[in-house]
């Protein structure tokens, strides 16, 4: 329960993360915003730019942040570029620094013709051999800037083939302490975005332990670690270990190439579906790609060769979504959603290459994007676990009703039948110690008359003890009730009539209401009554009544039967077994059954169902459209002959007494 709880919170507070991952800036901090189209540009290896004489007039515009390596892709050499800004006498006052955003590959910063950071190096002191695609926060000396107009002029130069000057922003002058704290704060992010795939992956590992047959949650966790240790090689934060950019660069270098298998693998163990044939061969590849980086440890290398690389990324994600369509074809359960967090993910991976290539300038999206559909996913892996739960639980529920149903029949079948099976016994045993024919013959009969009724006490048994482990009806039909009733009630046995509404409905089990209403009629203790009539009414709501009034002459006959039908017992005969099958299904058509006698010999029992009729109907009239069905056995004219000849012998008997009291 800690788990799980947890587990939602973590998912809770993720979500949250997301909508308020964005950090808001004080206005005052940001002294000067220096992206714009307002650019200067020129492809020149002289410095002539830097001279204060300088015609700026002269120069190409072009757009900061952005890829000069599209302005000109044939050239390989220094690239300058130029802007004018002015500055308050306010921000004058307080210690400014020049914040860059992602820098491809070298880089020289110069105010007003003096060399203020070189290489990711404030100053130039120390400038670091290779520090492409990291942000650059250089401090302006305070006596270096001016009041009034000030000139920024950078020099590019890169050896990267589809890459060369500030890729992504910000570009701007602030506050030095707003600049440190805004590169903290996106390190920090993304921390924050690796703990989360940290902890969905542990969280799936450890589950994979408890649930060996679940390859998707070892997959799953695979795939996040490997995205978590991509992320974490290329976060800022690494170089508070120290400045081994190589290092770093082929450990993100090394992860991105082993991912895209990682992510088909997993999409292959969701989806239940074998390895293709070249798969691990391109396993094999990425391994090589791995081993060559190692040989040829050049980072400006290992980036243009990437630079072509990630195109197979397209590939991979659009065999993905082949896959997932097929599979929402054939209605696989986690398909959509598998749909949904991939179509974002695509969408950030062509965001990710188009800024790297300067097309696009925005911020990236492959951290969010990654982080939803780990999210999504693990949604759809409990998903998944919780219907297989269900489905485990449902089985676990039906073994135990049918230990429950072998317990109830042997519990019946030695309450009813080892009587009658201990009869037999002793009959046989006497069958078999006879010498007389005669004698023989009447045993067989009484063993015969034995096993009928085991025959059908069985029946009864498994009957009420199939319903005693029944919850709730399986099916329901609604269909017309009149028209239905008509045909269930048996005829030739009961006279009946009905008073309902012709278009009253009736929405329950018809097994079980034809069931309750033939066992009614058929109950054996009811044959001992003269009379056994049944009236079929509807009350103000619309629900029917079966209202069974049974007579009998000697009271005594019908209080027994009164008492059986209220008491329980602990002995069971064949009636009471019979008895207890009709209350099951009232229990099971949520039924409501009332017993009640009435001047002493006349017995009242009704079961009430729920029905619906019209309402305008019922409120209207308490009286109802009366569709009444005599007995279809007419009387037998012997009979009524017998009836009428006992009726004038009373009479006789009657008149001989008058006349000797006169």
């Amino acid at each position: 329960m800690i788990k799980k709880t947890l587990f939602a919170i973590i998912l809770i507070s993720s979500i949250i993360f997301l909508g308020n991952c964005n950090r808001k800036i004080d206005e005052k901090a940001v002294a000067v915003s220096l992206s714009g189209e307002d650019w200067g540009v020129i492809f020149d290896h002289s410095a002539e730019i830097l001279s204060p004489e300088f015609n700026a007039s002269s120069l190409e515009l072009t757009s900061i942040p952005g890829n000069l390596r599209n302005l000109n892709r044939s050239y390989r050499g220094p690239i300058w570029i130029r802007k004018s800004f002015e500055i308050t006498k306010d921000q004058h006052e307080t210690t400014l620094a020049l914040e860059l955003g992602r820098v491809y590959q070298n880089d020289e910063v110069f105010i007003n013709g003096v060399l203020i950071g070189k290489g990711n190096s404030p100053f130039g002191e120390n400038p670091l051999e290779y520090s492409f695609g990291r942000p650059r926060i250089y401090p302006i000396p305070h006596n270096l800037i001016l009041e009034s107009e000030n000139v920024l002029v950078i020099r590019i130069d890169s050896d990267l083939t589809t890459s060369a000057g500030i890729i992504t922003g910000p570009v701007q002058i602030v506050t030095y302490e707003e600049a440190v704290e805004a590169k903290n704060y996106e390190s920090l992010k993304e921390l924050i975005f690796v703990g989360f795939y940290l902890f969905i992956a542990l969280f799936f590992f450890i589950n994979y332990f408890k649930m060996r047959d679940k390859k998707e949650y070892f997959s799953f966790s695979i795939l996040a670690l490997i995205f978590s240790a991509f992320e974490l090689s290329r976060n800022e934060a690494r170089f508070f270990i120290g400045d081994y950019f190589t290092f770093f660069k082929l450990m993100e270098y090394g992860f991105l190439l082993i991912l895209p298998y990682g992510f088909i693998k997993f999409i292959q163990d969701f989806f239940e579906l074998k390895p293709i044939r070249l798969q691990f061969i391109y396993l094999i590849f990425q391994c090589v790609f791995f081993l060559m980086f190692l040989i040829v440890p050049r980072p400006v290398f290992w980036y243009n060769f990437i630079g072509y690389w990630d195109i197979n990324l397209f590939f991979i994600v659009g065999y993905a979504m082949h896959l997932t369509i097929q599979k929402i074809k054939e209605n696989a359960r986690g398909a959509w959603i598998h749909l949904i967090a991939l179509t974002y993910l695509f969408y950030a991976i062509i965001k990710e290459v188009s800024i790297e290539r300067g097309y696009l300038n925005a911020v990236s999206s492959l951290e969010t994007s990654f982080l939803v559909y780990l999210i999504l996913m693990t949604l759809a892996l409990r998903f998944q676990f919780l219907i297989m739960k269900r489905k485990l639980l449902m089985r676990f529920d039906r073994l135990k009703e049918a230990d429950s149903l072998r317990e109830k029949i042997f519990f019946y079948m030695d309450a009813m039948i080892s009587q009658p099976l201990t009869q037999m016994k002793e009959k046989l045993k006497e069958y078999r110690e006879s010498k007389e024919k005669s004698k023989e013959k009447s045993i067989i009969k009484e063993v015969i008359q034995i096993h009928s009724s085991i025959d059908s006490v069985m029946d009864d048994i498994i009957e009420l003890s199939r319903l005693e482990v029944m919850k709730e009806v399986p099916f329901k039909d609604q269909v017309n009730f009149v028209s239905f009733i008509n045909d269930v009630i048996p005829d030739e046995k009961i006279t009946y009539s009905i008073k309902v509404h012709p278009e009253t409905e009736i929405y329950n089990s018809l097994d079980l209401v034809n069931s309750i209403v033939v066992r009614l009629v058929d109950f054996p203790p009811f044959t001992e009554f003269s009379h056994n009539d049944l009236i079929i009414t509807q009350d103000l709501k619309g629900n029917v009544h079966f209202r069974f009034l049974l007579f009998h002459s000697n009271p005594k006959v019908t209080n027994r039967l009164y008492h059986e039908m209220i008491e329980n017992y602990q002995a069971l005969t064949p009636n009471k077994v019979k008895w207890a099958i009709i209350q099951e299904i009232v229990r099971l058509l949520d039924a409501k059954m009332d017993f009640k006698i009435i001047k002493k010999k006349y017995l009242k029992i009704d079961l009430g169902l729920m029905a619906s009729a019209p309402v305008e109907t019922v409120k209207a009239s308490p009286t109802v459209v009366e569709l009444a069905k005599p007995n279809a056995q007419k009387e037998d004219w012997k009979v009524t002959l017998k009836r009428f000849w006992q009726k004038l012998k009373s009479i006789e008997i009657k008149l001989p007494k008058s006349k000797k009291r006169k």
